[in-house]
Formats: C-alpha cells, sequence, structure tokens
C-alpha cells in the first residue's frame, strides 16, 4: 500500500470544550511503525544494532 497515512480529525474541538488548554497546544507527529526484516547488516530500533568495531 502506497501512500500517505493519516490520522482521521478528532470527533471533539478540545480547545473548543477546554479553552484553557489552547495556549498549551503544540503540533506532533505520530508515528507509524511497519514490521521489516532488518539484516545483519542493517541497523534497526528494536532489532540488530550496528556497532562500531573499535567501541567496546
Amino acid at each position: 500500500m502506497n501512500g500517505t497515512r493519516t490520522t482521521p480529525p478528532r470527533p471533539v474541538d478540545i480547545a473548543a470544550v477546554f479553552p484553557a488548554l489552547a495556549p498549551l497546544a503544540r503540533s506532533a507527529v505520530r508515528l507509524h511503525p511497519r514490521p521489516g526484516s532488518p539484516t545483519v547488516h542493517d541497523s534497526s530500533i528494536g532489532g540488530p544494532l550496528l556497532w562500531p568495531a573499535r567501541e567496546p
């Protein structure tokens, strides 16, 4: 499946319901990780980690 995955709009405008929270609003990025098949030559979060040979 190709294309951009997006999060649907929220059913409630929180800033309208709780106006005191509006100044605290910030942009955020949601990550949508997908399973992969890293090899010993790849470095991956949750998978094999490449480590420099000279480091202990």
